[in-house]
């Protein structure tokens, strides 16, 4: 029999919420006995991002046992507003709507990406994470190769073979290299920071914008003025809560010839004034992830300028992003549970 120094001894493993202890009951200091009790906390987990059933399962997977978890996908409408009503975890992006009344339970909220401008005004006090930084790779390869794409003519040589026309060397007048570049980063998140380190080794000399972080150049809105002038790129990666910050006179102040940029939210942008930038000739051209309504109006000229790069807001996505989303859900979802700081936590009314 095994020797206990305690007359009592607990021993627990917490696995999410369910509590094993074991319980050694002693007699003179001898282990005469041991039994274990599980305790469990009864938990409903609603799921309204949509995932395939691979990535449900693996979901369902690293969730407690007792857990009950609804994919909205999967069961009825009124199903659906029945788990609302007394889920205590929320994955995804729900109508903003729904929240004209959170229900009590709801205790913690996963979002399914990075931006949630949508919900800006929602009245809920719980816990709300974002993805946080699992869009920044995919993002800044998008943007950095829209810009690639536009300095060396490609939108102009796919338009060529599209019609079986072999210009060649003619067609190499006003083609550039992004190699030398000045290019000022509006926003140093995770984003920014990917599009700096791409730049970067091109040979681009960059600078980053923010408030307060150390690691960005510029801080105030008078020295990005400053700046503008001896710029030849920019490239936006802001969160929603600036609108319209890349104004009339933000474009004002930029180098004549120099090229827009954009894999941040359409709103930051006055679109209006981009146009006009682009029009005039101030500016060389764009390269566009987002616009400032989604999808683009059919009558915006943005469609028929050739000198315009649109990805549709596709920066983000890739093959293993909902596998990527999952591992996010997983790990902040077991930070709720064991009373753990949760990873890329966000304040709804501030917009970040």
């Amino acid at each position: 029999m095994q020797q206990c120094k305690l007359p009592l001894m607990f021993y627990k493993q917490k696995d999410f919420r369910q509590i094993k202890i074991t319980i050694c009951l002693l007699w003179n200091g001898i282990c005469l006995t041991r039994f274990q009790t599980n305790h469990f906390n009864y938990m409903k987990i609603l799921v309204y991002a949509k995932l395939e059933k691979e990535m449900q399962s693996e979901l369902e997977k690293h969730l407690p046992d007792d857990a009950e978890v609804l994919f909205a996908s999967d069961i009825s409408e009124q199903e659906v507003k029945e788990a609302w009503q007394s889920a205590e975890v929320l994955i995804g992006n729900p109508p903003a709507d729904w929240f004209e009344e959170t229900p009590g339970a709801l205790k913690f909220w996963q979002l399914e990406n990075v931006g949630f401008e949508q919900y800006k005004e929602v009245d809920y006090k719980g816990k709300t994470a974002n993805v946080g930084d699992i869009s920044a790779v995919p993002c800044a390869e998008t943007i950095v190769s829209g810009i690639l794409a536009f300095y060396r003519g490609i939108p102009k040589m796919v338009r060529n073979q599209v019609k079986k026309e072999w210009v060649g060397e003619k067609s190499s007048a006003g083609l550039q290299i992004l190699s030398g570049k000045k290019v000022i980063i509006l926003g140093s998140g995770a984003i920014g920071e990917h599009v700096n380190k791409l730049l970067q080794a091109f040979g681009c000399s960059t600078q980053m914008t923010a408030k307060s972080d150390p690691q960005a150049e510029i801080h105030s809105f008078d020295h990005l003025l400053q700046q503008l002038t001896e710029t030849d790129l920019v490239v936006n990666t802001l969160p929603g809560n600036l609108d319209k910050y890349v104004s009339q006179e933000f474009f004002d102040a930029m180098k004549e010839g120099s090229l827009y940029a954009n894999v941040g939210r359409g709103n930051t942008t006055d679109e209006a004034a981009l146009i006009n930038a682009l029009e005039s000739g101030k500016l060389t051209g764009a390269v566009l992830d987002v616009t400032e309504k989604e999808p683009l109006a059919e009558d915006s000229p943005l469609w028929e300028m050739e000198n315009v790069i649109l990805t549709q807001h596709t920066g983000a996505e890739h093959a293993g992003r909902d596998q990527d989303k999952v591992e996010k859900f997983i790990s902040n979802i077991r930070k709720y549970l064991n009373h753990e700081e949760i990873e890329d936590e966000v304040k709804l009314s501030e917009g970040y």
